[in-house]
């Protein structure tokens, strides 16, 4: 999956990859490297033939702080799949209040129905994909207006699958 990520007004463009088990990473126009990437709560272990990093990991669906000894590093991460959509909708993706697919899968858990209401961040559903658990999270608060799919559908990849009215301020 290709990933940009935003420091200090530059963007990097950073694709990982499983292949035969092993964990691969290309940075911009580098030669692809195997790496072993292992995560204990928020603390975060890189090791790669050159280095070994180490961090703590906190963020949201786009923006992280990476807290190590050196000082902490703020970036912004976007997707390609959310760049695509962005582009393709002609919107932000930070304020959408749709929940979309992201790849094929199957429903597993409904978290939320209509009516109820959702904070930005928390989860809506969960989806099985890839054999892994994902939950799916709001990208506004607001309240569940409509819900397109049920527990144990098989879904694609950009189907919609719940709509939430943004929170009116006063």
């Amino acid at each position: 999956m290709l990933f940009y990520i935003r420091y200090r007004e530059r963007e990097y463009r950073v694709r990982v990859e499983s292949k035969n088990q092993e964990l691969l990473v290309t940075f911009g126009d580098e030669t692809e490297q195997p790496v072993d990437l292992t995560f204990f709560g928020n603390d975060c272990t890189f090791v790669s033939p050159e280095a070994v990093f180490s961090a703590n990991v906190v963020g949201n669906k786009t923006d992280f702080v990476v807290s190590r000894p050196e000082g902490n590093l703020n970036f912004l991460v976007e997707s390609e799949y959310r760049r695509i959509v962005g582009l393709l909708r002609g919107t932000e993706l930070e304020q959408e209040n749709i929940v979309y697919a992201k790849m094929p899968g199957k429903i597993v858990k409904m978290i939320k129905k209509v009516g109820d209401s959702v904070d930005k961040g928390e989860s809506v559903m969960v989806m099985e994909a890839m054999k892994m658990e994902n939950e799916l999270r709001a990208s506004i608060s607001g309240k569940v207006q409509s819900v397109m799919v049920k527990e144990g559908q098989a879904v694609e990849t950009g189907a919609v699958l719940m709509e939430i009215s943004p929170q009116e301020t006063t």
